[in-house]
């Protein structure tokens, strides 16, 4: 589901993108920073540890006093910074989401329709080999039954004969043949299994693919309510109700109760949305 293009939008995403932009932009600069501090702060650490590895004496000097106390701030501004990077990088990622909530839509919906896509398709290659071991499997009962007899034939032929015995070339051909159609079953029948195991695995990323398109939506949904709220008339009405009876309440929240219908309509109209496959499901 993408943004509607036709309804009137207060450009909230837009400027959620804008400030995405500005927050990235900080959080670049203060890992360049920290960067610049740490590289100070070893610099500082080194030059402490050698001046002490020199000084023989217990007592330290003023030099040692001024440049641990320095290789101590060093330190500090570099723990200061990454703390300042960590909460950055929150509010970079959280913004993040938000940007990003109409692509991961799109994108948790094309592979739902590529999972349901590829179930069918193993699951038609799958049948295709079970059909192939089938006729494997009779044609090496064929090929055992008339080894059997063969063989049986060649006995009683070497059991009456005074001379040098030959093998029948139908023996022969029908021992090599034996041999090649038990070899391609096995190695048919482990296509099988891991069409079975592919095919065992599509439940479960489509769970997944299903939850990530249901969080996904929530957030364009979200997007799409902030885009199109009438602010200043909410904004009216809550301070207007605080000012009526402002125990508990506060002017930047305003509780509004759905009518059920609408409930319901959105309910269809979200699961109308779910993607369509018309292949094997």
């Amino acid at each position: 589901m993408k943004l509607n293009p036709f309804s009137k939008k207060s450009g909230y995403h837009a400027r959620i993108k804008a400030e995405h932009a500005e927050e990235q932009r900080k959080l670049e600069a203060l890992q360049a920073e920290v960067a610049e501090a740490q590289a100070d702060f070893e610099a500082k650490q080194k030059a402490s540890a050698d001046l002490e590895s020199r000084n023989r004496s217990r007592n330290w000097t003023d030099a040692e006093v001024r440049l641990s106390r320095a290789r101590d701030e060093a330190q500090h501004r570099v723990n200061d910074l990454q703390r300042q990077i960590g909460e950055q990088e929150r509010k970079v990622c959280n913004l993040r989401a938000i940007v990003d909530a109409p692509d991961k839509l799109e994108q948790s919906r094309a592979v739902i329709i590529d999972l349901r896509h590829r179930r069918g398709i193993l699951q038609c290659e799958r049948e295709q080999q079970v059909k192939l071991i089938a006729k494997l499997e009779k044609r090496i009962a064929e090929l055992e039954q008339r080894i059997t007899a063969e063989t049986q034939s060649a006995s009683e032929a070497i059991a009456a004969t005074d001379g040098d015995f030959v093998l029948p070339e139908t023996l022969t051909r029908f021992d090599a043949e034996l041999r090649v159609a038990r070899s391609t079953l096995e190695n048919v029948n482990g296509k099988v299994r891991t069409f079975d195991a592919d095919i065992a695995a599509i439940p479960g990323q489509l769970l997944e693919a299903e939850s990530a398109r249901k969080h996904y939506r929530a957030k364009v949904e979200e997007i799409e309510l902030f885009e199109q709220l009438p602010w200043d008339a909410l904004a009216r009405a809550a301070v207007s109700t605080c000012t009526v009876s402002g125990y508990g309440r506060r002017e930047d929240e305003y509780t509004i109760t759905i009518p059920l219908d609408y409930v319901e309509a959105a309910r269809a109209k979200l699961a109308a949305e779910m993607p369509a496959y018309t292949g094997e499901a």
